[in-house]
Parts: structure tokens; sequence; C-alpha cells
């Protein structure tokens, strides 16, 4: 797991955000002495209440959404259904078989 740390982040106020081999990335805010999780980058930049609207509220709302647009772009693509019981008409098992007599 990498963690990459918010510039701004002072003592009692951090923001965090983890990348992860297996499962989703995920951000950690540690503010007012409250530790949470977070998957949507929006929701960490929330945890501000009225101070999001700072100067340093806006870069932490622009760091949440870069990390969150620059490490989740690589998210795998669906593969196609080709097994035997999906509803692909095009080539089906039964259109391939041929009758012998």
């Amino acid at each position: 797991m990498k963690v990459i740390e918010f510039e701004g982040n002072e003592q009692d106020c951090s923001f965090t955000y983890h990348r992860t081999r297996e499962g989703p990335n995920f951000f950690v805010s540690h503010y007012k002495g409250s530790t949470q999780g977070h998957n949507d980058p929006k929701e960490c930049w929330r945890t501000l209440g009225v101070a999001k609207f700072t100067d340093s509220g806006k870069a932490l709302k622009q760091w949440c959404l870069d990390c969150h647009d620059k490490y989740n772009a690589d998210q795998l693509e669906p593969v196609k259904d080709t097994s035997f019981a999906s509803d692909n008409d095009e080539q089906s098992p039964i259109h391939q078989t041929k009758m012998v007599v």
C-alpha cells in the first residue's frame, strides 16, 4: 500500500490517499479528533464543514480530485460474457453444432 499525503497537513488536520493493489483506493481524513475513511473524494473534502470554503479547503478539494482522477483512471474494462449460458445469439453453441445423420 502506498500512502500519499496532502501538502497542507498539520498536527490536528491531516489527509492521506491510500493506493492499494487489491480493492478500491481510499482517502483517510483526520480532523477535529475524528478519523474517517472515504471512497469518494468529495466526501473527504466535506469533512471540513464550513472550513471547506477557505483557500486551504479549496486546495484540499483540488488535491482530492487530482488523486482520484490520476490513480483511478486505470480501471479495467468489463469482459464480454462468452460463456455457454450467456445470451449471445451470434455465436451460440447451438448454431455451431452440426447434425449428424
